[in-house]
């Protein structure tokens, strides 16, 4: 247990960068290094109290109806339901290509202990998404219901286990899939696929659980049993919180650890064969040497990080979602017509505002899309090679845009074309969703090189940490959804008649982004580099 206390202590204060906090000594980056966890730690509070208060407003309608245990049953499935979504290709960075994988195994150390260590950090990661989908709905339970302070007991340790099943049955699934992928030539293609695959049915899952979750109660002869029938687990978890029940919770508790326990021991034989395999590399027997082609600079940086790109698969699945998602819409709206945007917008407005709202979506999601927030903090300990090559720092970061401009440019492009078709939009309209959304592709991916050159992480033992947890991630989303918000805003608190001059305020508005990004990217950015 001692070891595993401090791999953990270790590995936690590493990722968090704790020791930048009280070690700095320069006050600047010590202030900077504060304003990072408080910014972070503000947003996750808002974005607390903004969903208990949307929660709130639905347990209304569900007590009224007397199904107000439905607040905790909701809450928990989709709870389970996205840490098993977003902790399928987390456990691919934590489990199979960590790069303190050789450094781990040559330690006096157990297998099950260094599993367990990548197991707890992955649960640890995970109770972040809990605070936005179970804890506001088990609050709000509490101030609806006729009950007992006891009540927050049982939560505190519904809470703790609640993610352990989902986790193992993520791993699993994430296993499997680099099981196969180690017997075949092309590793990181098999483990992008087979994960995109499953994220795919996953999302078509979240959004008909509801439907699902309503029909299956329905048919169930009680709602206990409709809720056993959805997932057993939350039955008992359901019972401890309503009832407080201590045999439900110690129930549900034992369910959870021996799931957990079964998985560490049975993995922990295949853990080093699995992650053995996965740095094997193939070569051809019959390899002749040809002709040696030459290129450009700039050209030879862009092959290099789309390699980088597609050899690393977190980063894959935590930036093409947003392509992938925007050009699912538009198909949707194909076939569905306009009744798809107000479904996604869960409101109806006029046909006049649908290409206002069709700009807001693609910019939207455009801005949770983005390769460029990450990609100095990747190159890691070998950033040192591009800085001593004979290379403009200007051309390195055109590289590195170009990246995340053709992953998301082509999809924008596309699925504007499909939603002019779909929703038959005026010549004028669809020149200006082409327009503003072409531009705002570049902000994205200026913004979020410029945020990681001000806030790179580039001692990391594991992509994920860099992908998933690195401040300049965060930022950047906030940021990049902010430019859209303020027109956004001002739309909706000013009473606007002429929307066409609107739209061409809004180009003018992130035309000037764009420019001020560029010339800070040239001088601010240049300098940043040349530091590191």
């Amino acid at each position: 247990m001692d070891k595993i206390y401090i791999l953990f202590k270790t590995t936690l204060i590493n990722s968090l960068g704790i020791n930048k906090i009280i070690k700095e000594k320069s006050k600047k980056e010590k202030i900077k290094n504060i304003s990072i966890f408080l910014s972070i730690a503000i947003a996750i509070s808002s974005l607390v109290f903004s969903t208990t208060i949307s929660t709130y407003h639905a347990a209304n309608e569900l007590d009224k109806m007397g199904l107000l245990n439905l607040q905790i049953i909701m809450g928990f499935i989709l709870s389970s339901l996205i840490i098993f979504f977003t902790s399928i290709y987390k456990a691919q960075g934590l489990l199979f290509s960590s790069k303190d994988y050789d450094l781990l195994m040559s330690l006096p150390i157990k297998r099950s202990a260094i599993l367990i260590n990548k197991m707890l950090n992955l649960l640890g990661l995970n109770y972040f998404i809990l605070l936005f989908a179970f804890l506001p709905q088990a609050i709000v339970y509490f101030l609806k219901a006729d009950i007992q302070y006891l009540y927050f007991v049982y939560l505190f340790f519904v809470f703790i286990f609640l993610p352990l099943i989902p986790i193992v049955l993520s791993s699993f699934f994430a296993f499997i899939i680099s099981y196969i992928s180690s017997k075949m030539r092309y590793k990181n293609l098999i483990i992008n696929i087979g994960t995109i695959l499953i994220s795919l049915i996953v999302v078509v899952a979240l959004y008909n659980s509801g439907n699902l979750i309503q029909d299956i109660i329905i048919n169930s002869k009680s709602l206990a049993e409709g809720i056993s029938n959805i997932y057993p687990p939350s039955i008992y978890a359901t019972r401890a919180l309503v009832s407080l029940s201590l045999k439900d919770l110690l129930v549900f508790i034992s369910i959870s650890l021996l799931v957990f326990a079964i998985f560490i021991f049975i993995f922990s034989k295949s853990f080093k064969i699995i992650n053995s395999k996965l740095q094997e590399s193939f070569s051809k027997s019959n390899y002749k040497l040809g002709d040696i082609n030459t290129s450009s600079q700039i050209v030879s940086l862009i092959r290099k990080e789309i390699k980088r790109y597609f050899s690393t698969p977190i980063y894959v699945l935590n930036t093409i979602i947003g392509p992938i998602m925007i050009i699912a819409a538009a198909v949707a709206t194909l076939l569905f017509g306009k009744d798809m945007l107000f479904k996604i917008s869960e409101i109806n407005f006029s046909e006049e505002l649908i290409p206002l709202f069709t700009i807001s979506l693609v910019c939207g999601i455009l801005s949770i899309s983005c390769t460029t927030n990450s990609s100095i903090s990747l190159e890691g300990k070998n950033l040192w090679i591009l800085k001593s090559s004979p290379i403009k720092a200007i051309d390195i970061f055109k590289s590195k845009i170009a990246l995340n401009l053709i992953l998301i440019l082509p999809a924008t492009i596309v699925s504007d074309i499909i939603f002019f078709t779909a929703l038959k939009l005026s010549l004028i309209n669809v020149l200006a969703l082409l327009l503003i959304t072409s531009i705002y592709s570049f902000i994205v991916s200026i913004l979020g090189l410029i945020i990681n050159l001000y806030f790179p992480k580039l001692n990391w033992t594991t992509e994920t940490s860099v992908v998933k947890q690195g401040a300049s991630v965060m930022i950047q989303m906030l940021l990049s959804a902010a430019i859209v918000a303020i027109p956004t805003i001002i739309f909706i608190l000013t009473d606007i008649k002429n929307y066409n001059l609107f739209i061409i305020t809004i180009i003018i508005y992130l035309s000037v982004i764009l420019i001020v990004l560029w010339k800070s990217l040239n001088i601010v950015g240049v300098k940043l580099f040349n530091k590191l």
